[in-house]
């Protein structure tokens, strides 16, 4: 990276040419405030609105939080176009470059791993349409199953990072600092573990999901009209879902690649165009942004419910009784739906 002729090195520190930070910085501006915005009503939704707590939109609404993580990731992320690796010292500068340098790879983690529940969400309902098998307590069970195998992945990484004051200045390096060979074994288990391996996992399940979707008939709907539109409603959500999966694995497949490169072939690594190096990262944390997004396109429910509330909907009392037929709010009990007919 140091040999691009368009960084010159100026204190120990690249100079990032003007027009890469002024686009990054907008981009991330951009970024910041629609997935905070998206994210937070994802969130927001499921757990006040009572219809919408299934099983898929209580593990959507994990996703999301783990795609605020990333969101706050954002501005340590773009501080290195500016002052590098630069940090502060104190306790609380040590804490912060520890928690920031790691909350990245715990997104990433976390979102993959979220997945995989998804997607296994969504298949036990297509090809189990008839047990509940994702109950409340089982989905408990996976939420803390996914933040421990990603704090299991993470605190590695914690352990490298270290904030360090510079020799004879006052200025303090926040960057990992690995034993030999540490960093070459913790970027191939990270890469395998939190990219490759669920990502085949999660194929393998929607293509056994898909088959069955589209050759099945739902149990029940004896009525034609009843059986299609169950039908096509759950292939929107299915649809919209492997979207989502499809859109996080090539937005992450540029910075995984990059990495395991710079690991295993430091020659070839050199010599990807600067600009292309610092666009990489972002290509994954626009991802943060883009899942609302995807919801509101693909659910007829997410799109209702997100226009009720920029629309200034019903009061907090009729929230969790509200269920959303075109733009008219209509009241009915609700309840945890543990099969995600329905999203």
């Amino acid at each position: 990276m140091t040999n691009n002729s368009t960084v010159a090195p100026v204190g120990g520190m690249l100079m990032v040419p003007r027009h890469i930070q002024i686009g990054v910085t907008i981009l991330a501006g951009i970024l910041i405030i629609l997935a905070m915005i998206g994210n937070t009503l994802v969130i927001y939704i499921v757990f006040t609105v009572n219809h919408m707590r299934s099983s898929t939109n209580t593990l959507i609404a994990n996703m999301a939080f783990a795609n605020l993580l990333m969101t706050i990731d954002i501005p340590y992320v773009l501080k290195w176009l500016y002052v590098w690796d630069k940090w502060f010292g104190t306790f609380m500068g040590s804490l912060l470059c520890k928690f920031f340098h790691s909350a990245q790879v715990g997104s990433i983690a976390a979102s993959v791993f979220g997945l995989v529940a998804i997607s296994l969400d969504r298949s036990f309902a297509i090809l189990f349409p008839m047990r509940t098998i994702m109950t409340r307590k089982v989905v408990r069970f996976a939420i803390s199953m996914i933040w421990l195998c990603t704090l299991a992945l993470t605190v590695p990484l914690m352990i490298a990072v270290k904030n360090t004051q510079q020799k004879g200045t006052e200025f303090h390096i926040c960057r990992e600092n690995w034993p030999p060979m540490s960093k070459t074994t913790y970027h191939t288990i990270f890469i395998t573990t939190a990219y490759i391996i669920p990502l085949t996992i999660i194929a393998v399940v929607y293509f056994l999901a898909g088959f069955r979707l589209w050759r099945r008939k739902v149990p029940g709907h004896n009525n034609p009209i009843a059986h299609k539109k169950a039908q096509a409603s759950s292939r929107r959500a299915t649809a919209m879902l492997i979207t989502v999966v499809i859109i996080f694995a090539l937005s992450w497949l540029p910075l995984q690649v990059a990495e395991m490169l710079k690991v295993f072939n430091r020659r070839l690594f050199v010599q990807i165009p600067i600009e292309v190096l610092f666009v990489i990262p972002w290509l994954g944390l626009c991802n943060s942004a883009i899942n609302p997004i995807l919801y509101v396109i693909f659910s007829e429910n997410y799109r209702n419910e997100f226009y009720r509330i920029l629309c200034r909907g019903p009061s907090r009392v009729d929230r969790n009784r509200v269920a959303v037929v075109g733009r008219c709010p209509k009241r009915q009990p609700g309840k945890f739906v543990a099969t995600p007919t329905i999203m």
